[in-house]
């Protein structure tokens, strides 16, 4: 039987993305978002949304580039933090003991134990408030 839910944004599953990037200072930061996924075949990109008012939207902006890194099961628990903690206030890498790794392809970092990343670089940014959608060229890379 159908049932609406009225208009709200309802897809489940969501990806679980890690999002990482640098600061103005060269520190690495990661992000776990809800909102992402493809937007387009010929040229491959993704899309994310992010508030204005996140420090990875604001490093994004700044380096015109940022990564998506795919968690496996055994870091659930890290990747939630990801998404708790903001990285104006703490080094999350420092904090899970887990390792950035510098992309070889664009200015940002990955997590070096996650099993897949997709090195990203910002081509469109239309806002939709409150969020505004980052779509990219990407290169995926899988890690080993």
């Amino acid at each position: 039987m159908k049932k609406s839910f009225g208009a709200k944004a309802l897809i489940f599953p969501t990806p679980v993305w890690c999002v990482g990037s640098y600061d103005t200072n060269g520190n690495p930061n990661v992000m776990t978002i809800a909102w992402g996924g493809i937007c387009c075949s010929k040229p491959p990109c993704v899309t994310v949304s992010l508030r204005k008012a996140t420090y990875t939207y604001g490093n994004i902006m700044e380096r015109q580039a940022y990564t998506l890194s795919v968690p496996s099961e055994k870091y659930v628990q890290e990747a939630d933090y990801f998404g708790i903690a903001s990285g104006r206030e703490v080094n999350k890498f420092t904090e899970t003991n887990l390792t950035p790794v510098k992309s070889e392809l664009v200015d940002a970092p990955y997590v070096g134990k996650f099993p897949m990343v997709l090195e990203c670089k910002l081509i469109h940014h239309p806002p939709l408030s409150p969020h505004e959608s980052l779509s990219e060229h990407l290169t995926q890379k899988a890690n080993s």
